[in-house]
């Protein structure tokens, strides 16, 4: 059942603010993710062809960022310097994308899209890695395990909200919410 599972993590007293902030940082990445080739569309009229290349510009960044770079960066700096620096990435990117106009998308979108890259290939793997440290070999499994679950449930209410948002209060408002729930994240991972 993955709500036991999901009780389970949040029960967790050792872990519980990191899993949360697991959770809040998909629901908000994945949310506004969700809404982004709309969002091009509508207030930039970008084509279908040049959406897919700023998801290109993602995949290549995010691809490098974990593929090669997170290791030394790692070994350098530590888990938790790297998600704070990546939560930071993707919230600079969030701000860029509200300060886009039709005059200036493409500059704009394309640095932001590389700053989102980086900043969630940064957290996503060091901020479970901050989560495993926090556990006994014994709360690992069932943990990390009930991760995936939380990943899968935020993207599913950060989408959802992010639709209802941008529909009711704006095409930008996605993104200031964004802004707001990385925040709270942030916040708790700096209590760690």
């Amino acid at each position: 059942n993955p709500f036991t599972q999901i009780n389970y993590v949040f029960k967790n007293p050792i872990s519980r603010e990191l899993c949360l902030a697991f959770f809040i940082f998909f629901m908000a990445f994945n949310g506004f993710t969700a809404i982004l080739v709309l969002y091009l569309k509508e207030g930039f009229n970008w084509s279908p062809q040049l959406s897919s290349q700023a998801f290109i510009v993602v995949g290549i960044v995010a691809m490098v960022v974990q593929g090669g770079l997170i290791g030394p960066l790692v070994k350098y700096f530590g888990e938790w310097k790297l998600t704070v620096t990546g939560i930071g990435f993707v919230i600079t990117g969030c701000i860029f994308l509200t300060f886009a106009n039709k005059e200036n998308s493409i500059p704009m979108v394309f640095n932001s899209v590389t700053m989102l890259a980086i900043g969630t290939g940064l957290v996503t793997p060091c901020l479970r890695a901050l989560i495993s440290r926090k556990l006994d070999s014994a709360g690992q499994g069932a943990v990390l395990g009930s991760l995936q679950g939380l990943q899968s449930l935020g993207t599913f209410l950060g989408a959802t909200l992010s639709g209802l948002c941008y529909d009711l209060l704006g095409t930008k408002s996605p993104f200031y919410g964004t802004i707001c729930l990385l925040i709270i994240a942030l916040t708790l991972i700096i209590g760690n």
